[in-house]
């Protein structure tokens, strides 16, 4: 009996504590809705740089959106910092990836990156994430396991209908095989966009010209230089220091003041 009591009293507490702290959660909610509106309005008026501000004020209280990423992004190409535009598309995107605004003003600031990066195989490109990776950010993992678990269903029904003879052999053995390689194919994507969303590390160049040196700090030598708005792979972090590399293979380390992570 005292257990029971006990075990209300904590629901109780909860309960208590949570509609203690709601106002504040509203309240801090309509101050960023409030913050946000007056930004849109500094933007329209062309104040870029109190736009900016206002819209950083809101990310630095940990506040994550995929418009508050677009607006700074804008806010950024319309005070030419081209590196910082394409970081905060990428952040868009990333977040919600169906965004078309975000991805077709991404491809307009990326024609102002002046760095192409020459692979393995000669063909210049321009430098940025690769198509595998872009494919598997559009296909979120819950939509591949729903595909799969889907899959799944079909080749039980197909296994089911073959018992009750309703299939002939060589339709059976053709549907099974057919599904079983489109499930598996479909794994393989889910541990892939899992891969590419938590395991890779991307970044964009911030500064208008970097710098790469041979190791974590400044006494290694330089090795070659990148420019604002290229995207790299970041495989590593020493400090204040990150180990970047380049679509062609090229491997270096950077200041990660001077490379942001997306």
């Amino acid at each position: 009996m005292n257990q029971i009591k006990k075990e209300k009293f904590y629901r109780f507490k909860y309960f208590v504590i949570f509609f203690i702290f709601l106002p504040n959660l509203l309240t801090a909610n309509n101050n960023f809705n409030n913050i946000f509106k007056k930004a849109n309005n500094l933007y329209k008026r062309g104040e870029y740089q109190k736009a900016l501000k206002s819209y950083k004020l809101i990310e630095e209280n940990d506040y994550k959106s995929s418009s508050l990423y677009y607006n700074l992004g804008n806010s950024y190409a319309k005070l030419n910092k081209f590196g910082y535009a394409i970081l905060y598309y990428e952040k868009s995107l990333f977040l919600n990836p169906n965004n078309n605004n975000a991805e077709y003003n991404l491809k307009l600031v990326n024609k102002k990156n002046i760095d192409k990066i020459i692979n393995e195989s000669g063909k210049a490109e321009m430098a940025g994430v690769n198509e595998i990776y872009n494919f598997l950010r559009a296909l979120s993992t819950s939509m591949l396991i729903y595909i799969f678990i889907l899959l799944w269903i079909f080749i039980w029904f197909i296994l089911i209908m073959k018992k009750f003879n309703k299939l002939k052999s060589n339709s059976y053995t053709f549907l099974t095989i057919l599904f079983s390689l489109i499930a598996l194919f479909n794994f393989i994507l889910i541990v892939g966009n899992y891969y590419s969303v938590n395991k890779v590390k991307l970044g964009v160049a911030v500064v208008s010209e970097i710098n790469v040196i041979d190791g974590p700090d400044e006494e290694y030598k330089k090795i070659f230089k990148i420019h604002e708005g290229l995207k790299v792979q970041i495989t590593d972090e020493r400090e204040n220091w990150y180990q970047i590399t380049l679509p062609n293979g090229n491997i270096g380390w950077v200041k990660n003041s001077e490379v942001k992570k997306i």
